[in-house]
């Protein structure tokens, strides 16, 4: 039998909340400037990482944050209630989990902690100078094509069959995963139906795909 193995989108999966919004927030950036910018990057009109380095020069407009405060900004992201049965029920029918998020990684591990996740990876990586002060972010490009590319390394290392991959997500950075492996669309994105393997609105639905 195949090894079985389920990956996590984070933001809008897990959480109902973005932990980009609460993390840009907490450090500085206004709501309006915030929404602009992704905004702009959504559209086009600024890649990715001229996105994140416009987000550390405002970032670097207010007084500097600690790994600390950034964990404190972590705890105030609640999981969608159904998610901690959604993994325990996975893992009870032999599925191995991870997470796979386009979040900074110190935020993202939190939530992966709180819920029982022990592999996590990150598309972006918080970067502390000797006193533990936030000084940049480093990204590995654009989400979608840096989801799919730790997804492919895991698999290879660890003897999974990336197209026999369920994968829950529910935003555009899965994009490439979900032409790749079992995508499972969580909510009505209009990009990620037509690829789906299948559709659910929460995420207690999904003990029902899994099988026995």
């Amino acid at each position: 039998m195949d090894k079985k193995l389920i990956c996590f989108d984070l933001d809008g999966t897990l959480t109902a909340q973005s932990t980009w919004e609460a993390f840009n927030t907490a450090l500085g950036i206004s709501v309006e400037d915030d929404q602009r910018l992704f905004l702009q990057y959504k559209e086009g009109s600024l890649e990715y990482g001229d996105w994140i380095t416009e987000l550390m020069r405002l970032y670097k407009e207010h007084p500097p944050v600690t790994r600390t405060d950034i964990e404190q900004i972590a705890t105030t992201i609640a999981p969608r209630p159904e998610s901690q049965k959604a993994i325990e029920d996975a893992k009870a029918k032999g599925y191995h989990i991870i997470a796979i998020a386009g979040a900074v990684d110190v935020m993202a591990q939190s939530l992966a902690t709180r819920l029982g996740i022990e592999e996590l990876f990150t598309a972006n990586k918080a970067v502390f100078n000797e006193n533990d002060e936030l000084i940049t972010i480093e990204d590995s490009g654009h989400e979608r094509d840096a989801k799919l590319s730790l997804l492919k390394q895991y698999c290879d290392t660890n003897g999974y069959t990336l197209s026999e991959v369920i994968c829950v997500g529910d935003g555009g950075n899965d994009l490439e995963i979900f032409k790749n492996a079992k995508g499972v669309l969580l909510g009505d994105n209009k990009d990620l139906a037509p690829i789906a393997w299948k559709q659910i609105h929460s995420l207690s639905e999904l003990n029902d795909l899994l099988g026995i």
